[in-house]
């Protein structure tokens, strides 16, 4: 994260929202390590809309902390469309928010999927997953993938 970078924009658009509609937001963060977290608390007053996060970088984490199937894990991988829909409904349980992120992949800088990650978001009765293929060396699709994750957080928001 470079203080230039557009996330800062982002971050202030998600809080407006938030803070407006009295409502909240959680994280779950494999890949992206607390990028997402880190971001959404930049700014202050972040306590009103944000809940907290889970870092599960381990499977154990994911299984223990946010009710990931061990079975799904085992069957689709860490990194897949049904471990990053678990990952975000056991965040948004967890912290009770309004809604919440949730992103797993690999962001290399060696493996035969570097860049592929998963993004899940959760609202009320909404989940939605998406998948992206992130280039760049670790730190640039770390930085990618979170950024990517506040920009579907804000337009999933002010739908």
């Amino acid at each position: 994260m470079s203080p230039n970078d557009n996330w800062q924009t982002l971050v202030k658009e998600i809080a407006a929202f938030l803070t407006a509609q009295k409502n909240t937001i959680s994280v779950a963060e494999s890949c992206t390590a607390g990028n997402i977290a880190t971001m959404l608390t930049s700014l202050s007053g972040s306590s009103n809309f944000f809940e907290g996060g889970i870092i599960a970088y381990s499977e154990k984490a994911k299984i223990n902390q946010l009710q990931v199937k061990n079975q799904d894990i085992k069957k689709y991988s860490a990194v897949s469309e049904q471990v990053a829909q678990q990952m975000v409904v056991g965040v948004k349980s967890q912290f009770q928010s309004d809604y919440a992120l949730a992103t797993t992949g690999y962001a290399g800088p060696t493996g035969d999927k570097v860049g592929q990650v998963f993004i899940a978001f959760a609202a009320k009765e909404e989940i939605y997953v998406s998948s992206h293929l992130f280039e760049g060396a670790r730190k640039e699709i770390v930085c990618q993938a979170a950024v990517k994750a506040l920009s579907i957080l804000l337009s999933e928001i002010k739908k």
